[in-house]
């Protein structure tokens, strides 16, 4: 089968490699399509997350994916055949105190696809635990489908900082991740919404997904701009989306006394600065999102429903064969991306 697989700092080639055979409790998915997250973006220009997660030799990149199920193994569901399905990358072991006590998603043992040693999903077929297949409608389309799992940590992000109808919030980078927040939180009883970001195309993009006041990072001090707008006050809520180590000073900077932050972006620093001095006067409670934790079936009827819009999000798609044109293309912030996904 066809792959595209990363070998060096911003170089992808197209490969052969032998298609997967289900394992027992695996599904076989024919990959339908991919999207292009921010954390494979670390990897595509820096070849790391940090200092632990560090790739020394090719790897196929990719974990938002959707595709349909062609064969089952002998212990999974045969109902799976033929569906088309939302995946949920992330394999937990099932069997330690984290996947035990309810919190697989920050199992030690975790299989994630398309990082260190581990192939991801830019390529035709994946194998994959058939409990983390999920059904979508007729009415989803793949690509929709593939834009579960980032929809599905924005449900989370919003999930952790316990919204109340009626309370302020902020997002800071209104990139996919922060614009599918962003319509979260609305949705979820936000009476003021306001964002932030660098580039004017996605401030103009926040405000069609429910902000109420964007301001640009570039030419404005956003946590001045908040603070002035809530009269001092400060914001209930406040959640980190950008992929910038100085994200999450900015949310701490913009939440009222006693609020909550909530960390989502991903700098690609293994330590990032803390204003701590404002955030222990504030007492404020700090969060941190990972990826996210049993909410693939809402965020599904969510996205099935339109409540919540993954459909527009997606403004960009290119066959297998131009993956690296892809990278560069949302590396480089051209042509008003926002989504761009792989398709076949």
């Amino acid at each position: 089968m066809k792959a595209v697989q990363w070998y060096a700092p911003r170089k992808m080639r197209l490969i052969e490699i032998e298609r997967p055979s289900p394992k027992p409790q695996e599904a076989l998915i024919r990959v339908a399509s991919v999207g292009i997250c921010g954390s494979d973006l670390h990897y595509y220009r820096e070849g790391r997350i940090g200092t632990q997660q560090v790739l020394t030799e090719p790897v196929i990149l990719g974990h938002e994916y959707a595709g349909i199920v062609e064969a089952v193994g002998a212990e999974a569901d045969p109902a799976l055949l033929g569906k088309r399905v939302a995946v949920e990358p992330g394999i937990p072991c099932l069997a330690c105190e984290s996947c035990a006590t309810g919190h697989y998603n920050v199992c030690r043992k975790m299989f994630f696809p398309g990082g260190p040693g581990a192939n991801g999903a830019f390529c035709e077929y994946m194998t994959v635990h058939a409990a983390f297949c999920f059904p979508i409608p007729d009415t989803m389309s793949l690509q929709e489908a593939a834009m579960i799992e980032p929809a599905a940590v924005a449900v989370h992000a919003v999930e952790l900082a316990q919204l109340a109808p009626g309370e302020t919030v902020a997002v800071f980078g209104l990139g996919p991740i922060g614009l599918l927040t962003a319509q979260v939180a609305k949705f979820s009883g936000a009476r003021t919404l306001y964002g932030a970001d660098l580039l004017e195309y996605r401030l103009e993009a926040g405000r069609r997904f429910g902000v109420d006041a964007a301001f640009s990072a570039r030419t404005q001090d956003p946590v001045a701009e908040i603070l002035a707008a809530t009269n001092g006050r400060g914001v209930d809520v406040a959640i980190d989306c950008t992929n910038a180590s100085e994200g999450l000073g900015l949310a701490v900077q913009a939440t009222r006394p006693a609020g909550r932050c909530v960390l989502v972006g991903i700098s690609g620093e293994e330590w990032d600065p803390l204003p701590v001095s404002i955030a222990r006067r504030r007492e404020l409670s700090l969060r941190w999102c990972r990826r996210f934790c049993h909410n693939f079936p809402n965020t599904i009827a969510l996205a099935a429903s339109g409540r919540l819009d993954v459909r527009s999000l997606i403004t960009h798609s290119f066959p297998l064969e131009e993956t690296q044109a892809a990278f560069d293309l949302v590396a480089e912030n051209r042509d008003n991306v926002l989504k761009a996904s792989i398709d076949r």
